[in-house]
């Protein structure tokens, strides 16, 4: 694995406070490693598999024929068409809590590497994330076309919002997966934490039941659940074929800059001690 520019300026030297901006610099400059890493990921967890991605996908397709013959055939309370959109934020909720998992123990779970090789920290934690992002996407772009075909929803111009909100979760994802890996190399509970917080967090989104059949005055609330406005804007673009109601734009692209900003900012400001505290 190649550390290119070597010789430019370290986010996180030991001892050193660089600030957002030469942080930033700094990431830009080793993106290429960036890249590696994700690639290596994706080659070591399909390596030696016959049938590589397709691996992946036969999750999602397995669940998409189970949801339709429990919610068609056995409880009869939904029609099958429900199946697409609980697909939708399983998709986008599995990718969001990989992520946090993973990014929350990107740095102590990397000591070592710490410890020996200099290197912009935060490469870590993006690493993780775009590797989960990576899969995601990959998915999307079988499944959405297949349940399109299947549900014989023809394809509306809001689809072209599509992209925008998957870029404002990715953000939102990144600031929570530096914040996370930051906070846990200070604070080991915050990793067993996280679980029974995604926990909640699934139960607080709009997943396995309807946005629109939330009484009014618990709406509101459910939106701010973190997950709940990508979620509702993915079923309301890609299922109802309309624009996500503004209320749900306002919430999503707060969360992203804010937790993106947000996430770099204590992370950047954090970790030069993170080798000391490993």
């Amino acid at each position: 694995m190649s550390l290119a520019h070597s010789d430019a300026p370290l986010v996180d030297a030991a001892g050193g406070h660089p600030g957002p901006i030469a942080s930033f610099a700094a990431l830009l400059r080793y993106r290429e490693l960036i890249r590696n890493l994700v690639s290596k990921d994706l080659k070591l967890k399909y390596r030696g598999s016959v049938f590589g991605f397709l691996w992946s996908l036969l999750n999602p397709l397995v669940m998409m024929l189970v949801y339709t013959v429990v919610f068609k055939y056995i409880m009869t309370i939904r029609g099958s068409d429900f199946v697409f959109q609980l697909l939708l934020g399983i998709l986008s909720w599995t990718f969001f809590a990989s992520s946090s998992s993973m990014g929350a123990g990107s740095i102590v779970d990397n000591g070592g590497l710490l410890k020996t090789v200099h290197f912009p920290r935060a490469v870590l934690p993006i690493s993780s994330v775009l590797f989960n992002f990576a899969q995601f996407l990959l998915t999307i772009l079988v499944f959405l076309p297949l349940m399109l075909t299947i549900y014989q929803i023809a394809p509306t111009p809001t689809l072209l919002l599509f992209p925008v909100f998957i870029a404002l979760q990715l953000m939102m994802t990144m600031g929570v997966a530096m914040a996370l890996a930051a906070g846990v190399t200070f604070f080991r509970d915050i990793r067993h934490l996280l679980e029974i917080a995604l926990m909640v967090l699934f139960w607080t989104t709009p997943i396995i039941y309807d946005y629109q059949t939330i009484p009014e005055q618990w709406r509101q609330r459910v939106l701010f659940s973190p997950m709940t406005p990508f979620v509702v804007a993915y079923q309301q673009i890609c299922y109802h074929g309309r624009v996500p109601d503004l209320s749900v734009w306002i919430v999503a692209v707060t969360y992203a800059v804010v937790a993106l900003a947000g996430g770099f900012v204590l992370f950047t400001r954090l970790q030069h001690e993170f080798v000391e505290q490993i």
